[in-house]
């Protein structure tokens, strides 16, 4: 099942700053993060928020910092996200924010055994950019929604166009992605990795099923796309074919 959010920022309020530089580092990958400052709205009741987030978020990332050993809201929300790591149901990753390994250990054990990485030895960006690679399963090429277009099924019906990697990358379309160099694929798009024939097989849905939203393309180009789906095994003019026994 695919959940709302990619990431659960667990922090403690006195680290807010720091939270925050970390969330817009990460929103600029195109990570969707449950942060209380962005998810919160007036009137929510803040324990049955906060359980809906961790419950809705695939990974979680714990800013542990002096302040964060010592509060019992902190303590609580590792409780829940280190029994879902347990159990196999998340991922975690401990950043640690002005804590050396002998105050973890004494205060849990357990989390010092997960490899993590330290704020005062990388950079905020170099943070968010390795989280961004565990999350993304390390494929090259990530698409990242733009604001005003979700969500990426559009892109795979050949409807819209993507980010390449950032917010501020460079757009691209369904039709522009079959022709990508072989070191971009897989392709990260709509919560998985694609190889080059699954996207190629999303070009032979979009040319075969004639949707009006599709990117409009030359003639030259939907030739030559044709013909690129058809050396994949997706013939568009063989008399029986039909993309959805495809796959």
């Amino acid at each position: 099942m695919i959940k709302p959010f990619h990431l659960f920022i667990s922090y403690a309020s006195e680290d807010e700053v720091y939270a925050t530089e970390l969330s817009t580092h990460l929103k600029c990958f195109g990570i969707r993060i449950w942060f209380a400052p962005l998810s919160l709205n007036i009137g929510d009741k803040l324990l049955d928020s906060i359980n809906a987030g961790l419950l809705a978020s695939e990974y979680g990332l714990l800013l542990l910092s002096p302040t964060y050993l010592t509060k019992q809201w902190t303590s609580y929300e590792l409780g829940v996200l280190h029994r879902q790591h347990i159990e196999g149901q998340m991922r975690l990753f401990p950043l640690w924010h002005g804590v050396d390994k002998s105050q973890i250990d004494q205060w849990n054990p357990g989390l010092s055994g997960i490899i993590g990485l330290k704020s005062t030895e990388e950079s905020v960006s170099d943070i968010c950019r390795k989280i961004a690679d565990v999350i993304y399963q390390r494929c090259p090429t990530r698409g990242i929604s733009p604001s005003y277009e979700d969500p990426q099924w559009r892109f795979l019906q050949g409807c819209g166009e993507l980010y390449a990697n950032r917010e501020d990358g460079r757009a691209f379309n369904l039709f522009e992605a079959a022709e990508f160099p072989d070191s971009y694929f897989p392709l990260y798009v709509h919560n998985r990795p694609h190889s080059r024939e699954e996207i190629v097989l999303a070009v032979a849905k979009a040319l075969y099923y004639g949707n009006p939203d599709v990117i409009p393309i030359t003639e030259e180009k939907k030739s030559h796309m044709k013909k690129l789906c058809k050396a994949y095994g997706f013939d568009l003019d063989a008399p029986r074919f039909d993309p959805a026994i495809c796959g």
